[in-house]
């Protein structure tokens, strides 16, 4: 499924508006205190809140293009791992798993390879051939093939 790139960049572009409007208005300031001022409280305004997303939270998302663009544009590093905590465990119907990690990331198994997870465990999701994933555990050697479930 294609997802629209148009409004990622949209949205990408939408603080940037805001802050060149809050610059042009500190700009338009004559008195040098209070432009000083104006831009004191735009700067402390700023917050790490406002941080873009990390390359963690992008790892395993569908349409390389926009997570390309995403990637380019923030100056996020590309990863090739996520080592993380398993919170939680499920099999669907068709006895696949579904693994919640503590980084918030949902990973659904694609093959019908074992691999016994509990809460707690230490997993690695890394990079595999033609845009694949594997999840194994850090302990051991067995993997599973996954798809990021959000």
């Amino acid at each position: 499924m294609k997802r629209p790139l148009l409004p990622i960049l949209l949205l990408l572009a939408a603080p940037a508006f805001a802050v060149d409007e809050a610059l042009t208005q500190c700009r338009q300031i004559e008195e040098i205190e209070e432009r000083v001022k104006c831009y004191d409280k735009f700067v402390d305004s700023q917050s790490a809140s406002d941080a873009v997303p990390d390359a963690e939270s992008l790892f395993g998302r569908d349409d390389a293009e926009a997570k390309r663009i995403v990637e380019t544009t923030l100056a996020i590093e590309q990863i090739d791992h996520v080592e993380a905590v398993v919170t939680g465990v499920r099999k669907s119907a068709t006895r696949k798993l579904l693994v919640t990690l503590d980084n918030g990331q949902v990973w659904r198994q694609l093959d019908n390879q074992t691999l016994r997870l509990k809460n707690g465990e230490w997993v690695i999701v890394r990079k595999a051939s033609l845009n694949s994933f594997l999840l194994e555990k850090k302990s051991g050697s067995r993997s599973i093939r996954v798809k990021r479930a959000n």
